[in-house]
């Protein structure tokens, strides 16, 4: 998800005036003042870097260009060298203090990252178990570079910055997010400040679709690059949902629980106003209503490309890019206004007869307590309804004294009793019946949780272990895959990965495992 620095709407007069000079020197020209903050805003940082300096010949003294010069250095990732040069920056307005404030707690949170590079990224990260990461972000990022440049025309000529935060304290700290906002909504990663910051999945129980989400927030990257930061939110968002998933060759973009929120707000004539969704998805209310918002707008980007097709997008970001209205830019290329444009889309997405699958609702997330501890033994905490709640808590009981048989009877009257889908749920009864070698009523179970929730770890991970059971190796070899790409810190799958590799003999792919494998070891 993204947000916008809007510095330029500030009055220019108040912009001299609140960055008190650091001597008495003459103030600087509020039209540097904006241009500076502008160029910055713009994510333009070559151009801004030069600017900036070439005032800082000419103002040394000026606490508004030490300003400009600590957001320059901020956005080059460049954070300690942000925070001294702010603390030659004097004033108590706002906006100062929420600017010291970030920088000195992105500098704090960061200070003993690590880096490692690819040929267009640069990735940072506390050094340990999220080293991991880089190699899988490496795979889903020069892919992106690849594909999604070739739909937007736009490769980046610096290397992209990507931090990794170990965990959802580090991630509010340096981000305009409470722990409130990541929690109801969802929020994991952001694209803001010139670079991409995500929270490691080794922090929350499963994982996630971190893949597919580092390629959505890259999007982001380019949109605003590509815009000079003047493309509305809505159209951003929609724009890096709908390709979030190309750079793996798939272009279904619409979840089964976005298809099951859409469906729903048309029946009921409840959707969420384009204007609504600022400043930020992740500022609303529920984990529902963000994902409505979502599916409004990917499906308001499938009827934009079916009409014009996808370079239309970068033909409206290079319009942006000169700073063209948006709505006169809508108009020329779309031919249509966005009031008509919206009302040609729900006919539009009323025609896709989209389906509402009953008891479906957002997975959540779910974090550790801490990034050390085992807690798929309190899955059951998770479940909705106190009565499901305490069967699968019986269930687990009866599990792990091997009445297998008796855990199955309590799994599905806890699942009979919920009106909600629970994966959870389905994936205990289906591990009864694997251990029963119940394989047939296993695959089914699977495969309908599968269908409903396609990125649920422990589906994955399960039905890589059915085939792996059944013999059906390379099938089983195609699930762990996947699994291993939601929860690269599961140290199941990847030892069952190389016992894999080493059954098909397949050597460089078993080594590349081991070694992977050895950051999460230890």
């Amino acid at each position: 998800m993204k947000y916008i620095l809007r510095v330029i709407n500030i009055c220019l007069v108040v912009l001299t005036l609140v960055f008190s000079s650091i001597t008495s020197a003459i103030e600087l020209p509020p039209k540097d003042v904006y241009a500076g903050h502008k160029l910055i805003d713009d994510w333009d940082v070559e151009a801004a870097e030069q600017f900036t300096d070439s005032l800082l010949k000419k103002h040394p003294k000026s606490g508004d260009v030490y300003f400009l010069k600590a957001r320059v250095e901020f956005l080059k990732g460049h954070h300690e060298l942000a925070a001294k040069i702010l603390n030659q920056v004097t004033g108590n307005h706002s906006e100062v203090r929420e600017f010291k404030s970030l920088v000195n707690n992105t500098f704090e949170e960061t200070k003993l990252f690590t880096s490692s590079e690819s040929e267009h990224f640069i990735y940072r990260y506390k050094k340990g178990p999220d080293e991991i990461l880089v190699h899988y972000a490496t795979e889903v990022l020069e892919k992106s570079y690849k594909t999604l440049g070739e739909i937007f025309n736009y490769y980046p000529k610096e290397k992209v910055l990507v931090e990794f935060y170990p965990d959802r304290e580090s991630f509010s700290r340096i981000s305009p997010l409470t722990l409130d906002n990541i929690t109801t909504s969802g929020t994991v990663a952001l694209c803001k400040y010139n670079r991409i910051m995500m929270i490691s999945p080794g922090s929350l129980v499963r994982g996630y679709n971190w893949m597919d989400t580092l390629s959505h927030e890259y999007s982001h990257y380019i949109l605003t690059k590509k815009s000079r930061n003047n493309l509305p939110l809505w159209m951003h968002e929609g724009i890096a949902k709908y390709f979030e998933t190309r750079w793996r060759n798939n272009d279904i973009y619409l979840t089964p629980i976005m298809e099951t929120m859409l469906a729903g707000g048309l029946k009921k004539n409840y959707l969420i106003a384009l204007e609504d969704m600022m400043p930020s998805l992740a500022k609303l209310k529920t984990a529902e209503d963000v994902q409505l918002a979502y599916a409004e707008v990917s499906t308001m980007i499938e009827y934009l490309t079916q009409a014009h097709g996808s370079k239309v997008i970068s033909t409206l970001l290079e319009r942006l890019a000169k700073k063209e209205p948006f709505d006169l830019v809508m108009s020329d290329t779309l031919g249509m206004s966005l009031a008509i444009f919206q009302k040609k889309w729900k006919h539009f997405v009323k025609q896709k007869k989209l389906k509402t699958i009953p008891g479906l609702k957002p997975p959540g997330v779910h974090f550790k307590v801490d990034r050390m501890s085992e807690e798929s033994n309190k899955e059951y905490r998770e479940i909705d309804d106190q009565k499901s709640r305490d069967l699968t808590f019986l269930g687990d009981i009866l599990q792990s004294r091997s009445f297998h048989k008796a855990a199955l009877i309590e799994y599905q009257r806890a699942i009979d009793q919920s009106k909600i889908f629970s994966p959870i749920l389905h994936n205990k009864l289906a591990k009864a019946h694997l251990i029963t070698k119940e394989y047939k009523k296993a695959e089914v179970i699977l495969n309908r949780s599968l269908n409903y929730y396609p990125m649920f770890h422990s589906t994955l991970a399960n039905m890589g272990g059915l085939h792996f059971d059944k013999n059906n190796i390379k099938k089983s070899l195609t699930f762990y895959q996947r699994a291993i790409q939601v929860n690269p810190f599961n140290p199941f799958v990847h030892t069952r990965l190389m016992k894999i590799y080493q059954k098909l003999n397949l050597k460089k792919e078993k080594e590349l495992q081991t070694k992977l494998f050895g950051y999460i070891n230890h």
